[in-house]
């Protein structure tokens, strides 16, 4: 999900009405980046607030090892007395040693369990662990939400602290909306934004054109079927809106909502058009820089609509969770703690972020350095033709 999704966002042809006001009641985050914009990776850095040249972890470059993951902070919170659950996409594997067989994926190290392999399904009941509620919902966005609300209902009696992650497929390819909202976008014209086409790309480097990112502008319809795509895009995202819905409402009815920190982010976003490319991967803004809003219900700053132009990263999801409920944040990560700024919107927590793609062929291997102000790419793929 990239940042021209949302109304919060200054997209005035959607529907989120439930992220725009988590936006007006919290903080929206305009320079918040992924550091690899992949989800196996990225999703290893939010868990991990590691870069992933610290974790290893990619497709078709290795899993994350368990010694890793028992720092994460889902691990740490529970051990430290914390209710713990996750359902979605959990986006990586583990292993025990680089070489080692692959383990299964840790459903035991939370106290409620939604999740599944690979990239997952978008019909319910072809995820396993989530087959319960697929008479209810058998598209899977809504099963996550009530996957939520029940484990609220389940823990908010206890008066225990609780962290429930939630990691939706949507908007992945293939597109596959929840026909409950097939009318929703009917016959909408989306106005594109002011770099989309392929004439606003001509200043990029030859070899981000070398992978399917480049292709993806006409082989998904971009180029000649931009409102029937985004269509289909917008309604996936309005799903992932009406789940935060339930997630909140649950929280209000249980009396937990005014205790309860709320994060919402994406993995990576998607190029849709910008600059005649499509998909992800690549460090340019569209794919890089995602949403992200913070909702601190205890704070005084709640509900002054704050914005923040500061530079943030996944990597800092870990050391601000961690933080927040008290739990010692584990030497030599490289994210920090994210609340520094609800504070002081205006301020700053890093100087730069360094952005990395060593996935896919190899002329597009990138590694990047974001400042405030600033992107610098160093494209290392040298050959006849390139520069």
């Amino acid at each position: 999900q990239n940042t021209d999704s949302m109304g919060c966002y200054g997209n005035p042809d959607v529907k989120t009405p439930h992220l725009d006001r988590l936006a007006a009641e919290g903080i929206t985050f305009d320079r918040h980046y992924v550091t690899t914009a992949i989800c196996m990776a990225s999703r290893a850095s939010v868990m991990t607030g590691l870069y992933e040249y610290r974790t290893g972890c990619n497709f078709s470059h290795g899993d994350l090892l368990a010694a890793t993951w028992k720092q994460s902070y889902p691990v740490l919170l529970r051990k430290a007395g914390y209710r713990t659950a996750f359902a979605g996409k959990f986006g990586f594997e583990l292993r025990e040693s680089p070489t080692g067989k692959r383990l299964a994926l840790p459903a035991a190290d939370f106290d409620r369990w939604g999740g599944s392999p690979g990239q997952t399904h978008y019909e319910t009941r072809k995820n396993k662990a989530m087959a319960a509620y697929a008479d209810e919902f058998p598209h899977s966005t809504l099963a996550y939400g009530a996957f939520a609300r029940d484990f609220i209902r389940q823990v908010a009696p206890s008066g225990q602290p609780f962290c429930l992650s939630i990691s939706f497929k949507a908007p992945h390819k293939p597109s596959t909306p929840d026909p409950r909202f097939d009318d929703l976008y009917a016959g909408t014209t989306f106005r594109k934004p002011a770099n989309f086409g392929r004439r606003h790309g001509s200043h990029f480097s030859k070899q981000s054109r070398q992978g399917r990112q480049f292709r993806r502008f006409t082989e998904w319809g971009y180029a000649d079927h931009y409102d029937a795509v985004m269509a289909v895009f917008h309604q996936q995202i309005h799903a992932i809106d009406v789940a935060v819905g339930m997630i909140r409402e649950a929280l209000d009815q249980h009396g937990v909502a005014d205790n309860t920190v709320l994060i919402y982010t994406s993995d990576n976003g998607y190029f849709c058009g910008a600059h005649g490319y499509g998909s992800k991967a690549l460090p340019y803004e569209e794919s890089s820089r995602v949403p992200l809003l913070i909702h601190d219900p205890r704070h005084p700053n709640s509900g002054r609509r704050l914005r923040c132009g500061a530079l943030t990263g996944n990597i800092d999801f870990a050391p601000t969770i961690l933080k927040l409920a008290g739990v010692p944040v584990p030497a030599g990560l490289d994210g920090v703690d994210l609340m520094p700024l609800y504070d002081d919107p205006q301020g700053s927590i890093h100087q730069s972020l360094a952005l990395i793609n060593v996935w896919g062929p190899p002329a597009t291997h990138a590694m990047a350095v974001v400042t405030r102000n600033s992107k610098y790419i160093h494209w290392g793929y040298a050959a006849d033709g390139f520069e």
